[in-house]
């Protein structure tokens, strides 16, 4: 099994600096998958790419690793709320050390919410948060 230094660390310190993640509390965080169906408010936290920056001497001594954050709740102000406590956190990050591994740049491409069809497991109306980001980092 490998681990994966960055992103223990990231979820480590989103659970840690958001409230509402940690234990005890009403909200679930989870890294990678999630099994369904979950009683809201719920949190995905996963990795979809990675692959290598060349810098100017042509060498590879960087890697870029794009993040995908989904946020679930039944209350459309909260997870707005969450959502925005959520990016301010990720914001703050370039130029730190997260999980040991120097972060360079972070960049969220994508910020946006919705409201997915009704789930009929549950039977609730359920509302999305989606941050997606882009981390430029030193290898693990």
């Amino acid at each position: 099994m490998v681990i994966n230094i960055l992103e223990d660390g990231l979820y480590s310190l989103m659970k840690a600096s958001i409230p509402d993640f940690q234990s005890g509390s009403d909200y679930n965080m989870y890294y990678i998958a999630v099994l369904d169906p979950v009683p809201t408010p719920y949190c995905v936290f996963r990795r979809y790419k990675r692959e290598p920056e060349m810098d100017l001497s042509s060498s590879y001594k960087m890697l870029i690793s794009s993040y995908m954050v989904e946020l679930y709740h039944d209350d459309s102000w909260a997870l707005l709320d969450l959502q925005k406590r959520m990016r301010h956190l990720l914001e703050t990050l370039p130029l730190s050390t997260v999980g040991g591994v120097f972060v360079q740049s972070l960049e969220v491409q994508d910020d946006f919410h919705t409201m997915p069809p009704l789930l009929q497991e549950v039977r609730t109306r359920v509302f999305q948060g989606v941050l997606d980001f882009e981390i430029t980092h030193q290898p693990e």
